[in-house]
């Protein structure tokens, strides 16, 4: 019932950011309840509680490299561009830099994800750094950015990792940052 409109919304988003959504389109077509549902869940992720800016587009940013380092990454840092982060801190996150707030936000999303040992630390870090409401901004940001890159992989539209383009520079992801 809703799809026409999904779907220009995805064509919308695919013009802005120069991103292939044919997956998202794919799930519209073959499961629009499914697609609803999914773009609901993701509002979550859009909720900054507090965060500053660029604390909560690190973790963003750190999410999706944990699944992906392809357009995922790629359209997350649009984002954060869009939203007036400096590409100098985005080159930094992305090569393993950052001011320690922002890189803070990045590494805590980076170690929920993927289990680290040193999750307890930097729970601990990003509670006292961002407080509670921050830190559920960064675990529910953590959460959503997942699932885009999960979603593609399972619908066969995962691309292997690729440099990111900040303005008209190229910056290679570090290689201890990369999707394992």
């Amino acid at each position: 019932m809703l799809g026409w409109l999904y779907h220009a919304i995805l064509r919308r988003m695919e013009c802005r950011y120069s991103y292939d959504a044919t997956y998202l389109h794919e799930m519209v077509d073959a499961a629009p309840v499914a697609a609803r549902r999914f773009l609901k869940m993701q509002m979550a992720g859009k909720w900054q509680g507090g965060l500053p800016r660029e604390a909560f587009h690190a973790a963003a940013i750190g999410g999706a490299l944990h699944e992906d380092c392809g357009p995922c990454v790629q359209i997350t840092t649009d984002m954060a561009l869009e939203a007036g982060v400096a590409p100098a801190v985005i080159t930094a996150l992305l090569s393993g830099r950052g001011d320690p707030a922002t890189k803070l936000a990045f590494d805590y999303v980076r170690a929920l994800l993927a289990g680290d040992p040193n999750l307890e630390d930097l729970r601990e870090a990003a509670k006292t750094q961002f407080g509670e409401k921050g830190l559920i901004a960064l675990s529910l940001t953590a959460m959503t950015a997942r699932n885009f890159p999960v979603l593609k992989r399972a619908m066969g539209h995962a691309i292997e990792c690729r440099r990111v383009k900040i303005g008209n520079a190229q910056i290679a992801v570090a290689e201890t940052l990369r999707a394992a």
